[in-house]
Formats: C-alpha cells, structure tokens, sequence
C-alpha cells in the first residue's frame, strides 16, 4: 500500500502543479482589470473631449458667418429701425434657428445690436426694453452677461458664464467695433449647454462634467459639484474622493479650444462589480480543477498501481505490501524480474523477427500496401537507399551464400546506421537508413566481398525519403537482377546503379514485332514453311534478343509467338512441349522450346492441321450463333472465350476462312435479320433481336453486306 500512496502523491503533484501556478496569475488579475478599466476610461473621457471641441469648433464657424452676413452688418450701423428693418429682424431669427438645430448642444443664438438695442435670438426678437428677458431666462446677471459681449476683440472668443444658482454656460462669441471710432456697434454668440454633448456616456454609476481653469463647475451633476469643491483645494487632475458615502475616481483634461476642461467621474464600486464577477468565476473554475485533478491522480494512480500489482508475487518472495516500501525498491525488483525472462524475450524475438522479415518482404513485392512494417526500421521523411548483393558467378547462388551474406552485411551496416536487411531467392538485400554515394557503396561493397571471400555484385537504388516508394526501389533492383539472369549475363564484380539500366519498349520495335508476327501467321496458313522458318528466324534474332528490353515484354512476346504456332502443331506434342515451355526461366531455354515447338508442325500430310482449322472455325461460329443477340459481343470476346491471343485468332481465322471475325458475326446477324424481317418483323424490332444497337446500325449493315436496305429486303421477300 506504501508504493500505490507514493503513486497517488506523484500523481496529484503533477495535476495540481499548474493549479498552484495560476493563483500567482488570478494575484495580478485585480490590477490588470484596474488598468483595463481605466483605459477605458480615459478613451471615453477622449471621446467626451473631442466631441465637446467639435461642437465649440462648429459654434465659431457659425458666429463668424454670421458676424459676416450682409443683413447683420446694415442693421448694427443703424440707431433707429424703421418696419421693414424690423422684418428683417425677424429673417434674421429664423436663420438663427436653422443655425442651432445643427447641434443638439446649441442652447441659444443671438445677435446684439448695441446702437439700436434689438437683441434678436433664435426664438424671439427682444425691444430694447425687454432686452434684459434673455439674462433672466438663462438665471444671469443682466449686467454681467452684456459686459461679456464687449469683449474688446473682434475675434471669436469663448467665454464662460455662471448662473445665479449653479453651474454655468459656455458662449461662443465675435463682437464688432466701428472702425473709426472703435465703438462697440454688434455682437453674435452661440450658447452652448456641453452636457448634451457628453449625455451618451453619462449614467448612473458614470458622470461627465466641465469646468473652467480655477475648478469652478460650468456644467455637470451634483457629484460633479462637490467634487469642484475639493479640486478647488488640491488641484490634482485624477484621484480618487469620497462624496456622499460613496468612494469615486475621476480625472481631467484640458480643452483644446479654450480655458475650460472636461472632466469624468465614476463611482468605484462599479469597477469592482466587473472584478467580483470574475473572481466568482474563477473560484468556480478553480473548484473544478481542482476535484478533474483530485479525480484523476487516483484514477491513474490506480491503473498505474494495478497491473504492478499483480506480477509482484512473481518478483519477490512473501508479501509484497511488505518488501517494496517504496517505488526505488519496486524498480530494483522489476529489473530482476526482466534479468530472469531475458532468455525466453530472445527466443521470442527471433520469432518476431522471421514474421516481420516475411511482412517486410511481402510489402516491397506489393503484396501488402501498408508502410507501417517499414516504419519500424525506416524514419518517413529522411533518406534511404536500397542495396541488393548478389554472388557475380551464378554457381555460387545458394540459399546458404545468400543466408550467411546476409549476417555480414547486418555486421558491416546495420552495427552503425538504421535499416533492415532480407534475403530473398537471387539476393540478400539491405534498407538502409542513408543517402550513401557511389565510393561509399564501393567501400561497403569491398567490405563484404572481404568478408565472404567471393565475387560480389551489388546493385544500388536511387536515394528516397518517402516509405511507400520502397517497394518501386526493390521493383528497380529485382528487374535488374532478373534481367541478368534471365539473359544469364555474368555481371562483373562490383557496384552497378540500378536506376535508369532498362530502357522501355518503343512503339517501333513492338510495330516491327508485330508486322514479324503477322508475316509468319500467313506463311504457317498457307503452308510455306521455309518461309516461316527464316521469319521465325528473324523474330528470335530481332524481337525476341532485344537485351534492352525488360523481360516481361520479352516472355510474352515469345508467349505471343509460341501461340501462332501452337494450332499447327499435333495436339499430342504440343501439350508436352507447352508444359515444359511455361518453367523456361532463361532466354536460351525459352528459345530452346520455341524452336522445339516449330519442328513440331506437321507440314505434310495436312489431314491433321486441316481438322484443327476446322474445330477453330466451328467452335467461332458456334460462339457467335450463340450469342449473335448480345450487343457487346465482339471479336474480344470471342478470343476471351476461346482462350487464344486476338491477333493470333484473327489471323488464323482469316486464313482458314477467308474472312475476318467481324465479317463472320455480321453474316449470322444478318442471316437471322433476313429471316425475322420475311416473316414481317419491322426494322426496329429486326435490329433489337439480332444485336445491332439502333435500326441505323442494321441498315448500315444490309448496305455494305447485301447492297440494299432492310426494307428494301422486306418489300422483295413479299
């Protein structure tokens, strides 16, 4: 029980190491979101200050337009206005009131004309003697707010404007002077209430204000207020202040029109709200870590313990509870354990190793498709080369040379590289795990030849990374070396590159092959057999000694040739001789037969061969009336079916008959289509039952073969 508790504690180390590492990351989370928060406050507070300087930017425009209008400066000249003027008051008005609809902050606009003492709003035109009902309506001092439109600049300015109460405005304002006398004769303002500005980014918890350069509120709530109050002492532009019980941070910033300055306060525990829900969370998220890992360290620690349990009474003596106390000593007995099954591992290996050595072998000659055999040996993705030695005097291949080749070559490669080796019926072959060089593979050649003490020659693949191209390197090498047997070449010792030796078969020779194949068919049917021997003769000369050729093409070109001359040859020989021909491993024995399979026509007399044309052409013909019906029945199948070579079947048919297949299976055809049609079958019907795919196929046919039409046919039987 002492080793399954040091597993349990292993095991919840391991999963509650990085719970432990994130409390040192949830310690820095308060600060992060403090940070966060007030980022995002300072960009609202950003957004606040540019929205604000806009709408002072667009005030001064419309004051400066407005101080510049025609009607404006004709009637500040004027003392006295007479009734037209007076409507002229009125246009005036109303084209301030298009003017403050532009912006929601636009509170009021007016112009002054100090001479007549009109004062002309966007609501209203004011008698000089009402003129003092605007400061009221604002709660100013009548007297302070007309000292402020004589400014003495006749630039736009911005000025600022306290209530009776509290708070105040902020007037966008351009006064004109008389230029001679420098008398103060207009006045065009904007009144400007900035809270509408920033309403979008005021709540409950968050509350925006502005106030001039001494901290005295312009505009803002009552919070924004009280907070004044203790700027005005400390000066300090962010910071946290208690008011009303409640703990707020705020912070400022200048305008960058005028002296006011924009400022932005929120109420603490807002900030914490957001945190309290993330520490919830994370507390949550921390319970549950906490039993997944609790869960598993006793899962594990159980399926760990679990089959070592089971073996420890074969690995020591008495209780096991008692003599491994701890995972060092559990160790030291397991390693004897191993030490006293190492005997029996290595039998099982050697086993293990013929089965995988036959899995391998059946990969490279394609009868497996799957690389997972090679992985074992060979990385996918690094290079890897292919070399095949073979014994360079055909007498010396023996299953017991190419055993004991084998085990030196595993001495001489696979002590310092990865790779696998084989043995196979012509060669010992090894895969090994390198792009090896042409003088490297000399080395390695002369290596083995020192160690067998007989001429070696070994042939090398080209360089590959990918497993699933080994089986087309050992196809490289295997055509190789079936070439040299095949031909019996008896290759000089040394390193041949297997790569690009075979040249592939051109459309000319196999033209050339066939025309051959075809002269001796007719020579055979027509019984010139001196002929036919010098054109055989030119086959095995020409067609059948091409070494540059791969040998597949050349076993069935004299299969192909073999098969001309079968049907001229007695039954009775040709079985033997046919027999023997197929086990030709050697291009000499194969010509051997060939030549053993023409002495074996029977020229004279021709009773014999004259019966085997006629079984050739009856069993034709019983095939065709058999299945003259079928629309896909052509002179493929016919061969299939009869087992000979199309070209073979062909030719023989023609000189036995005089006509080709094609011919003979519209002759049936049509036969049966003259019969059907006399007994009043119409043309579509006609074509369907005798095997033409469309009634135009049909009359193609009665054209070519009788000269006339089926109807035509029809309407003559009648």
């Amino acid at each position: 029980m002492n080793v399954y508790k040091r597993f349990l504690a292993s095991y919840l180390s391991v999963c509650l190491l990085p719970l432990l590492l994130s409390f040192f990351t949830i310690a820095r989370l308060e600060r992060r979101v403090q940070d966060s928060i007030m980022s995002d406050q300072e960009s609202s507070m950003q957004l606040v200050r540019q929205e604000c300087d806009r709408t002072l930017g667009h005030a001064a425009n419309l004051v400066s337009i407005f101080s510049e209008d025609t009607v404006a400066s004709y009637l500040s000249e004027k003392s006295e206005l007479s009734a037209e003027e007076l409507f002229a008051l009125c246009d005036l008005s109303e084209s301030l009131s298009r003017a403050i609809g532009q912006n929601a902050s636009f509170y009021r606009g007016f112009c002054y004309f100090a001479k007549s003492g009109f004062l002309v709003t966007d609501r209203r035109t004011y008698h000089p003697e009402a003129a003092g009902l605007l400061p009221w309506d604002l709660q100013l001092d009548n007297g302070s707010f007309y000292s402020l439109l004589d400014s003495g600049s006749s630039s736009e300015h911005i000025a600022t404007v306290y209530k009776e109460t509290s708070g105040g405005w902020v007037m966008v304002l351009r006064s004109q002077y008389d230029s001679s006398t420098q008398e103060f004769i207009s006045c065009v303002g904007i009144i400007i209430q900035l809270d509408r500005s920033f309403s979008p980014w005021s709540s409950g918890d968050f509350e925006a204000f502005v106030t001039d350069d001494s901290y005295r509120l312009i505009c803002g709530g009552e919070r924004a207020g009280a907070l004044c109050e203790l700027l005005a002492q400390n000066g300090s532009e962010s910071g946290e202040v208690d008011i009303e019980g409640q703990r707020y941070v705020y912070s400022q910033y200048p305008s960058g029109f005028s002296r006011v300055r924009y400022g932005f306060l929120t109420r603490r525990d807002a900030y914490y709200q957001q945190l309290r829900i993330v520490w919830i969370d994370l507390l949550i998220e921390i319970a549950v870590i906490l039993i997944i890992s609790v869960f598993f360290a006793v899962f594990w620690s159980r399926r760990t313990y679990h089959p070592i349990k089971s073996i420890l009474p074969y690995v020591g003596t008495g209780s096991p509870e008692i003599e491994c106390r701890s995972i060092s000593e559990l160790g030291s007995a397991l390693v004897s354990f191993a030490q006293e099954k190492e005997d029996l591992a290595s039998q099982v290996m050697s086993s293990e190793q013929q089965i995988l050595s036959a899995a391998l072998a059946q990969y490279l000659l394609g009868i497996t498709e799957s690389p997972s055999i090679l992985s074992q040996y060979i990385e996918e993705g690094q290079p890897y080369q292919l070399l095949a030695f073979a014994p360079a005097r055909h007498r010396d291949n023996s299953f017991s040379v190419l055993m004991n080749l084998r085990e030196h070559l595993d001495d001489i490669l696979l002590d310092k590289s990865g790779g696998v080796s084989l043995q196979f019926q012509r060669c010992a072959a090894v895969l090994i795990q390198r792009a090896l060089s042409y003088e490297e593979t000399a080395e390695i050649h002369f290596a083995a030849e020192q160690s067998m003490s007989i001429p070696l020659v070994c042939y090398m693949s080209d360089t590959y990374t990918r497993l699933e191209e080994a089986p087309r390197a050992w196809a490289t090498i295997y055509r190789t070396l079936y070439h040299d047997s095949f031909w019996r070449v008896e290759r000089g010792r040394g390193v041949c590159p297997a790569g690009g030796l075979l040249e592939s078969d051109g459309a000319e020779s196999y033209r050339d092959f066939l025309s051959h194949q075809k002269a001796l068919t007719e020579y055979l049917g027509a019984g010139k057999r001196q002929r036919a021997e010098g054109c055989l003769e030119k086959i095995i000369a020409g067609d059948l000694s091409n070494m540059s050729l791969p040998v597949e093409r050349i076993r069935r070109r004299y299969a192909d040739t073999a098969e001309v001359i079968l049907p001229y040859v007695t039954e009775s020989r040709a079985g033997d001789i046919m027999h023997r021909f197929q086990q030709y491993e050697t291009a000499r024995e194969m010509e051997a037969g060939l030549r053993e399979l023409f002495d074996g026509i029977s020229w004279e007399p021709k009773s014999e061969l004259s019966e085997l044309k006629r079984e050739l052409t009856g069993s034709v013909l019983e095939f065709i009336r058999a299945n003259y019906q079928d629309q896909a029945l052509n002179a493929s199948m016919i061969a299939d079916h009869l087992g000979m070579n199309l070209s073979t079947l062909s030719h023989q048919y023609k000189a036995a008959t005089g006509c080709g297949l094609l011919d003979e299976l519209h002759a049936v055809r049509l036969e049966a289509a003259k019969k059907l049609l006399t007994e009043g079958a119409s043309v579509r019907e006609t074509a369907e039952r005798t095997g033409y795919a469309d009634p135009r196929a049909l009359i193609r046919a009665f054209k070519r073969y009788e000269g006339i039409t089926p109807g035509q046919y029809a309407k003559g039987a009648s």
